[in-house]
């Protein structure tokens, strides 16, 4: 099996390579994920609101001791590829702008590696098909998993959104797709969104513990900013999973700066470009999947197999659509130069 092997290197290389601020992506659709796990609502998806609630908030209520997940039996990668297909032209075109495609989380993961200090591994898929590359998270990762501790936090996460949010009446979950530019290459991402205010700013939801909230902060940040999140609420819980103060929230704007350095923002930013750059140069067009993993040390590696992750369906709709967009080029063409 072929290996490709990308070399990490120090923080200020990265924080010269890419300024956080020349990410300003544009919303360009956005669609639900239906209680049933089924797309709908496709350019019209409604989002959750904060709603009246009364402290001291139990996060424990109902916990049962199994791992859980936000999301149906809906795979998760389908998501933001769906959205493309449904969308027809406007999705086609969204597509035909970009040279990358994925999800909010894959690239969150990625562009966090060198400022964690634990050094947590990751792994995901890429592949490259019609001169797109697309980086999809391995679809059993939302799998049950995690020791007793992770399951309960996360549990208490979601309880905490339950407790505090007016969701939509039949909708699991909401999202936008978002078109920006990293380093030299344009992206098409999905992001979920938590929440939205009347006056329209979208929120990121979470919990934390008290002590813990600049240490989370940085990893909050570069998740929200590539989903152009405004606002972040946060929920700070005991270790016994109750919240009893009133949540905690920080603008954005407000973040980088006095949160995190802007060295350190443009850091995550030069390493995610240069890490896309590297995929993108790298891999050779063949629809073919290959293992893209961290393992907590100096490298990135590559790993070809002989699988694939696009769907068929998926496949045969491209097909379809650069057909039809090449008659539609010939039509054009004797409009404008008519035989005689």
């Amino acid at each position: 099996m072929s290996t490709k092997v990308y070399d990490i290197k120090g923080v200020p290389y990265y924080s010269k390579l890419e300024k956080h601020c020349n990410y300003q992506p544009t919303e360009v659709g956005t669609f639900s994920i239906s209680s049933e796990g089924d797309f709908v609502e496709c350019n019209s998806a409604k989002f959750s609101s904060l709603k009246e609630f009364s402290l001291p908030l139990d996060l424990n209520e109902g916990y049962d001791g199994s791992d859980i997940s936000r999301q149906p039996n809906f795979p998760q990668w389908e998501k933001g590829i769906k959205w493309i297909q449904d969308s027809k032209a406007l999705g086609y075109k969204a597509l035909c702008d970009v040279d990358v495609m994925t999800q909010r989380g894959v690239l969150k993961d990625i562009g966090y590696t060198k400022h964690n200090r634990y050094k947590n591994p990751w792994k995901f898929e890429a592949c490259k098909f019609g001169g797109k590359l697309y980086i999809r998270k391995f679809e059993d990762e939302d799998e049950e998993c995690g020791n007793d501790w992770h399951k309960k936090n996360s549990y208490w996460g979601v309880k905490f959104e339950e407790f505090i949010l007016s969701e939509q009446p039949g909708t699991n979950a909401s999202y936008r797709m978002l078109n920006g530019k990293i380093g030299k290459r344009k992206i098409l991402l999905s992001a979920e969104v938590d929440a939205e205010t009347p006056e329209g700013k979208f929120m990121e939801i979470k919990t934390c513990f008290p002590d813990k909230l600049r240490q989370k902060l940085p990893l909050t940040w570069i998740q929200s900013y590539l989903g152009k999140i405004d606002i972040l609420y946060y929920g700070m819980k005991t270790k016994q999973g109750k919240v009893y103060e009133e949540p905690t929230e920080i603008s954005m704007s407000e973040v980088v700066g006095r949160y995190v350095k802007p060295y350190e923002a443009d850091a995550m930013f030069g390493f995610l470009a240069d890490v896309i750059e590297w995929l993108c140069t790298t891999l050779p067009d063949e629809n073919k999947a290959w293992s893209l993993e961290y393992g907590g040390g100096r490298d990135i590696t590559l790993q070809r197999s002989d699988s694939t992750f696009l769907p068929e369906w998926y496949v045969e709709y491209l097909s379809r659509a650069e057909e039809k967009q090449l008659v539609q080029q010939v039509e054009a063409l004797h409009l404008n130069h008519p035989t005689t």
